[in-house]
């Protein structure tokens, strides 16, 4: 008679389902009031390029859309700072040392090639 031991199997590895993983609006809850008041105000800006601007909630980041999207934003409450990417060519302005920077070589969420990092 002959016994064959069953092959041990590890177990898989589960992943976290996405609802525990922060969103957007999760950041934007848990930023301290200022960047809140920082966010309605960019956000409001951002909106009154035309009335046929679109606000988009995505997982990560707001987009901000005409035809396409011309903005991303992500909010980030740890930094206290507003992260923007544009679709505008980096060549194209001065970059300035910790608010500007050419982002076309890193990967980011959202669109766009020139991010501005705001703070107040």
């Amino acid at each position: 008679m002959s016994t064959t031991t069953p092959m041990l199997q590890r177990p898989i590895p589960m992943k976290l389902a996405s609802s525990a993983e922060p969103t957007a609006v999760d950041y934007l809850t848990k930023a301290p009031d200022d960047l809140k008041y920082l966010y309605a105000d960019l956000d409001a800006r951002l909106l009154a390029f035309g009335d046929d601007i679109q606000k988009t909630t995505g997982k990560l980041y707001f987009s901000y859309k005409r035809l396409k999207k011309f903005a991303c934003l992500e909010v980030h409450p740890r930094s206290r700072a507003l992260l923007v990417y544009l679709k505008v060519s980096p060549e194209s302005v001065d970059l300035e040392s910790s608010f500007s920077r050419d982002v076309r070589s890193i990967g980011h969420f959202g669109t766009g090639d020139l991010e501005l990092r705001i703070t107040n």
